[in-house]
């Protein structure tokens, strides 16, 4: 499966929009509660890359899974922007409190890593297979 197949298929099994780069809200799920927040433009700028980690550090859409991946992005840095920060930390924390072991190892698994946040992702890499660009991404 190539790296655009498996964001594809993540996008879908998540019920993420198309086009959600576009949209001047993006909709958040907290338990029972849906959030509509603004979709800033670093926001926007900083959609591709953030899917693509998920893809490829196999982690789930899903609040822990969101958790993982602020630690993981955060250790991977640099951050895109200040609000991406601002926005991960809390996330991080909260992984920390609830499930510290797996938001320490997400941490650490960044720190061996790199960030796609602020590099451009040409269309040959998207054609990459998945086992090929998560090799590409481990320092």
């Amino acid at each position: 499966m190539t790296l655009a197949e498996a964001l594809a298929a993540f996008r879908s099994a998540n019920s993420l929009p198309r086009g959600e780069e576009q949209c001047d809200f993006w909709t958040c799920r907290v338990g029972p509660l849906t959030l509509r927040l603004p979709n800033f433009s670093w926001r926007r700028r900083a959609l591709l890359a953030h899917d693509l980690h998920h893809v490829l550090t196999d982690t789930p859409c899903t609040m822990f899974g969101e958790c993982r991946m602020a630690a993981w992005e955060i250790g991977a840095g640099p951050m895109p922007h200040w609000g991406a920060a601002l926005m991960c930390t809390p996330l991080a924390l909260v992984g920390l409190i609830l499930i510290p072991r797996q938001t320490a190892a997400a941490f650490r698994a960044g720190r061996r890593s790199r960030s796609l946040h602020g590099v451009p992702v040409p269309d040959h890499v998207l054609m990459l297979p998945v086992e090929q660009a998560r090799r590409a991404l481990r320092r």
